[in-house]
């Protein structure tokens, strides 16, 4: 199973596996962004507790602001909606056992439909748990 997203920025979810024990879903995550002359690139897997998947569902689901982060608050997606605008935050930022740290972002607004399309990509995803 999987999530597909390509507006504004592509992420692929793909669920590689499971823990009964503490409801939670395995991922590879696979980020591909070209703006201008730059091109991002971002490939690692990530724990995402299944209780934050559902607020972030519900959350979506209702039209409001919603975060998405894994198990360790490594990688973090934000939708924050203010009065008349949606933006859209991707955020990674890991450190080796050394301190040297890697981070990656990205940021944009995004319209009603981009919206939507977010949200039920992740609404829709086949719930087990």
């Amino acid at each position: 199973m999987s999530i597909n997203l390509n507006d504004p920025i592509k992420i692929f979810f793909d669920e590689i596996e499971i823990d009964d024990y503490l409801p939670s879903i395995k991922f590879k995550i696979d980020i591909n962004q070209k703006q201008f002359t730059h091109h991002l690139a971002y490939s690692g897997g990530i724990w995402i507790d299944c209780n934050v998947w559902d607020l972030f569902s519900k959350g979506l689901n209702k039209g409001e602001s919603a975060v998405l982060h894994d198990m360790d608050n490594i990688f973090i997606i934000k939708i924050i909606k203010k009065q008349d605008v949606i933006e859209f935050t991707w955020s990674i930022k890991r450190q080796d056992p050394e301190g040297n740290v890697m981070t990656a972002s990205y940021s944009s607004k995004i319209t009603d439909d981009v919206y939507s399309l977010i949200r039920n990509e992740f609404t829709n995803y086949p719930k087990w748990w």
